[in-house]
């Protein structure tokens, strides 16, 4: 059916139901089965049934599994189009593309989609026009496996309005439509040599008779395989280049905080003015799998030098722990590690700093975290993507598992206290058998330990010495209520040198 054939049977259909004529209608939902996989082949195809002034006046949503509507997910650009005029929103307009061909020609309009179009071969689709549904494929309210109207690797046409083909699931895989079982209807007639049509463009091809959205020019973004380079771009000769990357250092891991299902959270120091944390984001390695890269990406927001940032799985819960708000909380499974996985810093990609071993499943570990929390050693960091675990102060496990709030653990996270002066300490760090109690304090404390005790130091959060004691002996009182209340190192010696770090808290 040509375009203004389909143009002629719309209006009389929507005169026939007395409906309105909308601008812009539903012709195409594709879940195709192309060669690169992923959601690349997921796409909607839309026509003009009539001159579009503002596309950006219409939106779609996907229903997804039979759960009803979640509304308007995605809003066109601002732009027209004209009657008769196709459009193909695709996530993938490299991989349509290739798969289409000469086809491709034949969408007017072709637009790079967002992750909310993410629709499966089950999943029903809305289209909006000012907010309200003018328009629907499948049932929303319905799981669409095993449905008359199921495209799973596939596609649902609509030859005519109201009349939808929909392929036989699994048909579409092939190189190209033209490839496959089910040819999409559109392409029957397509002809030409698809390539980059343009004379200025890196990979002009002279033989080509249809632009396929494929030409590249200097500037543009590339990949010059080498990992250690950024903002790789062709050059004036079209060879693709990159910068050798210099980490910034500006943010560094400095604590991990797992108090059982919630709240788990991370902490970072930020050591330089930012103008946006856009360029660092978050991976988890799990069960020592080895990176996935970067899962998670921090928001496009300035940071402030010397200030901290916390990012956790559960606001209420953090907040409750903590008595303050986490930072950031929208960071999904990344901030759902357990106590035997890594955590990884990336800068534009690159990892910059590192908790634990990615490659080893942490159970049983030195750097095990089960129920408790890691911290960093004040003036380390950040390591690269090697964990040093002399850099780290990693609590027995379980001290955050059962109280309700950080300062009533036996050994409570350090929030907020990291610093990059390095804490003054002896080399030789051993276990002296310290017990503390109680911690917190709000005034008197005491300090035990298998050996004699030849001095006490007392640092504060910026690693500034505030108080000492020399007891020579295995047990020492100490009297913090002229203190102010925070996180607090004390440095334990015995005669021969050796000491022992630990935490404490005075409370409020």
């Amino acid at each position: 059916m040509t375009c203004a054939a389909f143009v002629a049977a719309c209006s009389i259909s929507m005169q026939a139901t007395a409906m309105p004529l909308d601008s812009l209608t539903l012709v195409g939902v594709l879940d195709l089965d192309v060669p690169s996989g992923g959601s690349d082949g997921k796409a909607l195809h839309f026509l003009a049934v009539e001159n579009v002034a503002d596309l950006s006046e219409y939106g779609v949503g996907t229903a997804n599994n039979g759960g009803g509507t979640d509304g308007q997910e995605y809003t066109f650009p601002t732009q027209s189009l004209n009657a008769g005029e196709h459009l193909l929103l695709a996530r993938s307009t490299a991989a349509m593309s290739s798969y289409f061909g000469a086809c491709i020609a034949e969408f007017s309009t072709v637009i790079e989609a967002s992750s909310d179009v993410n629709q499966n071969g089950d999943d029903a689709i809305e289209l909006f026009h000012n907010g309200a549904v003018v328009q629907t494929y499948g049932d929303p309210d319905v799981d669409g496996s095993g449905m008359d109207w199921e495209y799973s690797d596939s596609w649902a046409y609509q030859e005519e309005p109201g009349v939808w083909t929909t392929a036989t699931p699994g048909c579409s895989t092939g190189a190209t439509t033209d490839a496959s079982a089910c040819p999409y209807p559109l392409c029957d007639n397509a002809q030409g040599v698809p390539g980059c049509m343009d004379d200025a463009a890196c990979n002009f091809d002279p033989e080509a008779t249809v632009d396929d959205l494929t030409c590249t020019y200097p500037g543009d973004p590339c990949d010059d395989g080498d990992p250690m380079t950024v903002f790789d771009v062709l050059d004036a000769n079209c060879d693709c280049s990159g910068t050798p990357f210099v980490p910034s250092n500006a943010v560094i891991l400095t604590g991990v905080i797992h108090a059982g299902s919630a709240p788990k959270a991370l902490e970072f120091y930020v050591t330089d003015d930012l103008e946006t944390l856009g360029q660092y984001a978050l991976g988890t390695a799990q069960n020592g799998g080895g990176t996935d890269g970067v899962e998670w990406t921090f928001p496009d927001e300035a940071a402030e030098a010397g200030s901290f940032i916390y990012v956790a799985n559960d606001p209420d819960a953090f907040t409750t722990f903590f008595g303050f708000a986490p930072t950031f909380t929208d960071a999904g499974a990344v901030c759902n590690f357990n106590g035997n996985d890594a955590i990884e810093l990336f800068e534009v990609g690159i990892g910059v700093d590192v908790f634990g071993e990615i490659d080893v499943d942490g159970t049983g570990t030195a750097w095990d975290y089960t129920g408790g929390w890691a911290y960093r050693v004040n003036g380390t960091g950040p390591d690269g993507m090697t964990f040093v675990q002399e850099n780290w102060i990693v609590s027995a496990q379980g001290v955050l598992d059962g109280p309700v709030a950080n300062e009533f653990s036996d050994d409570p996270f350090p929030t907020g206290t990291y610093n990059t002066t390095p804490d003054a300490v002896a080399e030789a760090e051993v276990d002296l058998g310290l017990n503390i109690f109680p911690n917190p304090t709000r005034g008197e404390f005491r300090i035990s330990a298998e050996v004699l005790i030849d001095e006490v130091r007392v640092l504060d959060a910026t690693g500034r010495e505030v108080r000492t004691a020399k007891p020579r002996g295995p047990l020492v009182v100490m009297d913090f209520s002229d203190l102010a209340p925070g996180n607090y190192t004390l440095i334990v010696s015995d005669s021969s040198g050796a000491s022992q770090r630990t935490r404490i808290l005075r409370a409020q």
